[in-house]
């Protein structure tokens, strides 16, 4: 028969089972919500490379003002 420390291990062990095979399924919102995470990540991404360019034609300018008052 069954001892309790037997019993004990077996119900643990199902579970962690459980609880792993839980944390693997993704619903639908789940999915949804890492779909948002990854337009919002890549908007960022676009409007910092935007930033960049702006500011390069910003100093580009600046660079060509100063030439042309010298």
């Amino acid at each position: 028969m069954f001892t309790l420390r037997t019993l004990m291990i077996a119900v643990l062990f199902g579970l962690l089972t459980i609880g792993v095979l839980s944390c693997e399924k993704e619903g639908p919102a789940e999915k949804a919500g890492e779909k948002i995470d990854q337009t919002v990540e890549k908007t960022g991404d676009k409007m910092e490379e935007a930033g960049e360019a702006v500011k390069e034609k910003a100093e580009e300018a600046k660079e060509e003002v100063k030439k042309k008052t010298e």
